[in-house]
């Protein structure tokens, strides 16, 4: 992950036929330099977090009948929970939300874990950077969890990028589709849906070499 934001930049610019100068500026006035890397910023975490190719680990103790735990400044979505119990053994618990626990299991908000373990989490339910158990532990333990953690924010100013090298070029055409997408005189709807077709091509790439063909 060497490539820098000014890099970046300065290949969109080639593309779009500016003045190549880093970004620093946008020669035709169809753009500002703080669109571009707001546009940057925002395809780089989108797609950190729709493929999971760069996680980051943590671990949080649990407290027993405590449904809800802090989660890391910077999160963006769990991939993955394991509790270790005291006893040294591991157990994963699935993602799930508050409809799938209250069928399976109607007392989960007041009463903890009849075997201690928590059966579903989610994060997605509950206030910024929580997670949330279901039913809560009743055993001291730890959870592990596996997430996609906020990046580095690209400035303009020399800021390396967040995800591998090789996928640099979907930011690239994520950037380009929606510099193209703009509302105003450079707007190109064709571009900018080829644009976004290479961007969505990088995406599925990283799943693949991640998880192999479905």
């Amino acid at each position: 992950m060497a490539v820098t934001d000014q890099a970046l930049f300065d290949e969109v610019q080639a593309h779009l036929l500016e003045t190549q100068n880093l970004g620093v500026s946008w020669s035709s006035g169809h753009w500002t330099a703080s669109e571009v890397i707001a546009y940057a910023n925002t395809r780089q975490q989108e797609f950190l977090r729709m493929t999971g190719i760069i996680l980051t680990r943590t671990t949080i103790n649990t407290i027993p009948q405590v449904n809800r735990h802090s989660l890391p400044t910077g999160h963006i979505t769990t991939h993955r929970v394991v509790m270790l119990s005291a006893a040294g053994v591991y157990t994963e618990i699935p993602r799930g939300d508050s409809y799938e626990a209250d069928h399976a299991e109607s007392t989960w908000p007041s009463t903890p874990a009849s075997d201690g373990i928590p059966h579903l989490y989610t994060d997605g339910e509950v206030p910024t950077q929580q997670l949330q158990v279901m039913p809560a532990s009743s055993i001291i333990g730890v959870l592990q969890i596996l997430y996609v953690a906020l990046p580095a924010i690209l400035t303009g100013l020399g800021v390396a990028l967040g995800v591998p090298d090789e996928f640099v070029p979907a930011i690239k055409w994520g950037i380009i589709s929606d510099m193209l997408g703009k509302v105003g005189r450079a707007q190109d709807p064709a571009r900018s849906l080829w644009a976004e077709a290479q961007y969505q091509l990088g995406v599925e790439a990283a799943k693949v070499m991640l998880q192999g063909w479905a």
